[in-house]
């Protein structure tokens, strides 16, 4: 190369190309979408330093919060979320790091996911995202739709006696809270995630996650919004309680109907449920981006709490990246 062509390491780092790539762009979206110091507020518990209990000095607290969001909007394990972070110039400028510091070590980032955990953060954290979106007008609130997607666990199913067995329960490599159930002809072992969507801005505003075997009917009411003026879902939601639930609410009913034990739908209700059908199936965006864009929906961790808290991440980035569509749509 000739030599009045070279980049020198400054230009390098700081030529404008390097400003301009779609995670770049994407990620200083996110710093307008969002006040971190809200979130980074909800975490500040977790800091002992300086307390009768000592401990050693915490990483920025900023830093911690915005990597989760990193890891969990590009699905990448703790030692990749390390090693990201001391390579990618849009990573470091996102999270606050300094030019020529380390990331803090993937176990950190670990030890600070079991801390949120089992402090059961993570409920206060989807809180204060959906409240800031919804002080910018961006919950629409014409409809509920509730869906829920399995989670498999990479662990091996044990049988139901063993899990209660306390060498299975003092395990820490065994997972004894994911249950086994099936859907269609396949069977799956691990938790649900379930969802309710917000019609017109498809922003999550509800999740709950449970284990496998539970059936997606029984958190309807928790899933759904008050507020709303109509509720939809697959037939899998279909139950003469939430019929009533609907009509005591003022609700507009749009589950689908679901054929009884050797009756099958009339013509109208095919009809229904076709339209219906149109409407629930943008509850399976979040599903499909969770996936595929953010890495995948997989229940890797060796308890509820840490699946639940990875499930939880995903359903914040989700309605970060929705909301920044949103408002560069209507600003």
């Amino acid at each position: 190369m000739p030599k009045d062509t070279q980049l020198s390491l400054a230009d390098q780092l700081f030529h404008p190309h390097k400003h301009n790539t779609r995670t770049a762009q994407f990620l200083m979206s996110m710093d307008k979408v969002i006040d971190w110091n809200a979130l980074v507020s909800i975490i500040s518990v977790l800091d002992q330093t300086g307390t009768a209990r000592g401990g050693r000095p915490r990483h920025s607290p900023l830093l911690m919060v915005k990597a989760l969001f990193l890891q969990h909007f590009y699905g990448l394990s703790d030692p990749q979320l390390e090693e990201q972070l001391n390579d990618r110039l849009s990573f470091q400028r996102f999270t606050g790091m300094s030019l020529g510091h380390r990331a803090p070590d993937f176990t950190s980032f670990w030890k600070f996911k079991d801390e949120l955990a089992k402090a059961g953060l993570t409920e206060k954290l989807f809180e204060e995202v959906n409240r800031q979106l919804d002080a910018k007008g961006l919950f629409v609130r014409k409809g509920t739709i509730v869906d829920a997607t399995m989670i498999e666990s990479t662990n091996r199913p044990m049988k139901g006696e063993k899990q209660q067995q306390p060498e299975a329960v003092a395990n820490p490599q065994k997972d004894t809270e994911a249950r086994s159930s099936k859907k269609g002809n396949r069977h799956y072992f691990g938790y649900k995630g379930h969802i309710g969507v917000d019609m017109g801005s498809k922003l999550i505003n509800r999740r709950i996650f449970t284990p496998a075997n539970d059936h997606d009917s029984n958190f309807t009411e928790q899933l759904a919004d008050p507020e709303a003026q109509a509720l939809f879902g697959d037939k899998g939601y279909a139950d003469d309680r939430i019929k009533k639930m609907a009509r005591q609410f003022g609700w507009f009913y749009g589950i689908l109907d679901k054929a009884r034990k050797g009756q099958k739908l009339s013509g109208s209700q095919v009809k229904r449920n076709t339209r219906m059908g149109r409407i629930r199936a943008v509850v399976e965006h979040p599903f499909a981006w969770m996936k595929t864009q953010a890495g995948g929906l997989r229940a890797s961790a060796r308890s509820m709490i840490k699946n639940a808290l990875t499930f939880d991440f995903k359903c914040m980035c989700w309605n970060l990246k929705q909301a920044g569509l949103l408002l560069a749509r209507h600003p």
